[in-house]
């Protein structure tokens, strides 16, 4: 049943660099006009004395995944002037600067876009905040405040970053709110640590993901969201969450949050008709009451509980034959073997058996974004050794997935894979179109070279070869940025 149910999220932004059209410029340029970029970067302090515009640098930045380009010393080394004629340290130093408030930047932003797409006309109980984290691994080993960090997907520590995010569900669909890093207690030796002061942004995310755990970076992000407006119905989170102090701690938030998650069995004692259970025991005294839902297929069983450390109830909703979705289905690969029975909770109490399933399958948005930003957008690419560095790179990548769905929004596309499809063919083109003018600069440079040589020409022959590019100039396939 999820697996079916979850197909539409599968490989939105897969195609996107693939095909498209020759504007993909033009279409991120007109959406940074229209979100008010140059004006949200000027209130979150990201502006710069002289030289290029904090808006330029962010474009080219922003941009640089889209044209194949990994790094900021490639594209440097490309001399795409067309672009821009920014220096790499000018973009080093952008990515570096410790007093740019990224996080109010980001809100900022998304604040603009959820009013293009009237959140506030959505029913509350129609918003779903999720909750998860994934893990960032790194290379270098002198990469300030990196940590070794157990990643559950391949069984194993690596060197990297753990990341908490915070995202919005709608029927827009899926916007990642807010992130922050979580350090690991071990580190290599050669790596530094660098904690900053939590009264300065340069030092907030550091001093955070030094001292705080995940349960209480996610409160305090969900606190955050719920300041600046955004209200949702339900927070969706897996198993890893589930504890009774988190759950406790978003129903304090607003009353009128609720909670739906998967549990885990765990020292957790739930009261159930006078008497505390763990989620095992309990499945052991209910489960013969197990009935075939006609909505799901699934073998479900509701049961009212009391949860733990509050006076408040909440349902437990056991079932067999329920199986995660897969963000990669290859055909021919062994299907790993599921659990027997899974639980899930509801601080909702009026909530049927089957809706709390398919609202809880409404996280699984977050799982497919992780691995798009990863594979498409370089989340987690950037193996730059400034911290700060690294929190930009987080910062950008989440931007533009959250620039491609209001992309998506705007110009009427069912899915973003749709919108890729019709823009990124554009990178392809340009690609092209810049091999073949180094190829012709080349060919011109040689060609002066040899002819001065031949004559005994003394003179300089590069003004001649800039003029002969500005003359060409107007005749080629792209256009600058405009912002």
């Amino acid at each position: 049943m999820s697996t079916t149910t979850r197909k539409i999220f599968k490989g939105e932004i897969e195609n996107y660099l693939r095909n498209g059209q020759n504007n993909i410029e033009s279409r991120i340029d007109s959406a940074f006009s229209s979100l008010k970029f140059k004006t949200w970067l000027c209130k979150a302090n990201i502006i710069k004395k002289d030289g290029y515009h904090a808006s330029h640098l962010l474009f080219i930045l922003m941009i640089l995944p889209l044209l194949k380009v990994k790094s900021v010393h490639s594209f440097c080394k490309k001399h795409w002037q067309h672009w821009s004629k920014s220096r790499k340290d000018t973009l080093y130093r952008f990515k570096h600067n410790t007093a740019y408030r990224w996080r109010s930047f980001m809100y900022k932003v998304n604040s603009q876009i959820f009013k293009a797409i009237e959140l506030d006309n959505i029913p509350q109980e129609e918003r779903y905040f999720v909750i998860d984290d994934t893990t960032l691994a790194k290379l270098g080993k002198k990469i300030e405040n990196v940590s070794y960090i157990y990643d559950h997907n391949i069984g194993r520590s690596v060197l990297g970053f753990c990341a908490v995010i915070l995202g919005l569900f709608t029927s827009h669909g899926f916007y990642p709110l807010d992130f922050a890093y979580c350090f690991g207690q071990k580190r290599n030796s050669k790596s530094p640590e660098n904690i900053g002061d939590p009264r300065k942004n340069s030092g907030q995310r550091s001093f955070e993901a030094k001292h705080y755990t995940k349960l209480e970076l996610a409160l305090m992000m969900i606190q955050s969201a719920v300041n600046c407006g955004i209200v949702p119905g339900y927070v969706l989170f897996d198993s890893w969450y589930a504890w009774p102090d988190f759950i406790n701690g978003i129903r304090k938030i607003k009353e009128s949050i609720h909670v739906v998650c998967r549990l885990k069995d765990s020292n957790v004692q739930y009261e159930y008709k006078g008497q505390k259970y763990k989620l095992s025991k309990l499945y052991e005294k209910v489960k013969n009451g197990l009935k075939k839902d006609q909505r799901t297929g699934l073998l479900l069983k509701r049961v009212t509980v009391k949860l733990p450390k509050s006076d408040q109830e909440a349902v437990i909703v056991f079932s067999r034959g329920y199986r995660e979705p897969e963000v990669d289905s290859t055909k021919g690969k062994k299907k790993k073997k599921g659990p027997k029975w899974a639980a899930f909770l509801s601080t909702n109490t009026r909530l049927h058996a089957s809706t709390i399933i398919k609202i809880y399958i409404k996280r699984w948005p977050i799982e497919v974004c992780f691995k798009e930003c990863k594979q498409q957008l370089e989340l987690g690419k950037d193996q730059s050794n400034d911290f700060n560095a690294q929190v930009f790179a987080t910062t950008a990548s989440f931007l533009r997935y959250n620039l491609l769905n209001y992309l998506n929004k705007f110009e009427n596309y069912s899915t973003l894979g749709e919108l890729f499809d019709h823009i990124a063919d554009e990178t392809a083109v340009t690609t092209y179109a810049h091999r073949l003018w180094d190829f012709f600069r080349g060919l011109f440079l040689v060609s002066f070279s040899t002819i001065f040589d031949i004559f005994k020409i003394n003179e300089d022959f590069q003004h001649y070869l800039d003029a002969l590019t500005d003359a060409l100039s107007g005749f080629a396939p792209f256009q600058g940025c405009e912002t």
